[in-house]
């Protein structure tokens, strides 16, 4: 017995206009089985940072992670960088579980993106700069650590 792959709708990844911002921006992906999105988040990037030579995660088991809503979810998002021929980029990486009004939230945070009016002072909206803020101080402990050694 064969299966057949879900056919998945378009890569829903965005990115900041500063590429020197921590967080460079966001990808959603639509199943905890990220190994089968991958060669399109590839393509998606490539026109903006060339080809992707290799992937660094900073997660130790995605597939058990909650949504970011969740109460149990991870202290730190899941990041991760993609390495491509231009130029490096971190994204936050939101979980297939995380509803989908903070997900589209944390998209339209991470990528500078303008709220959709009524959105800018809502708690959702407070939940996402947090979890964008958790990361970023996350990444720059790292650059840090890095340059003390």
């Amino acid at each position: 017995m064969t299966s057949i792959a879900p056919t998945l709708g378009p890569t829903r990844v965005r990115f900041t206009s500063d590429p020197d911002a921590p967080v460079a921006g966001a990808w959603y992906p639509y199943t905890a089985n990220l190994a089968h999105e991958l060669s399109s988040l590839s393509l998606a990037v490539a026109p903006l940072l060339g080809d992707v030579t290799s992937i660094s995660v900073h997660w130790q088991s995605y597939r058990r992670y909650p949504g970011l809503d969740s109460a149990d979810s991870p202290t730190v998002p899941p990041l991760m960088t993609l390495n491509a021929t231009r130029r490096s980029a971190t994204l936050l990486v939101i979980p297939c579980r995380t509803a989908s009004s903070l997900a589209a939230i944390l998209m339209h945070l991470a990528s500078d993106d303008d709220l959709p009016d009524g959105h800018m002072h809502s708690l959702e909206c407070r939940r996402g700069q947090r979890i964008l803020s958790i990361a970023e101080q996350y990444l720059t402990g790292l650059a840090d650590a890095a340059q003390a050694n």
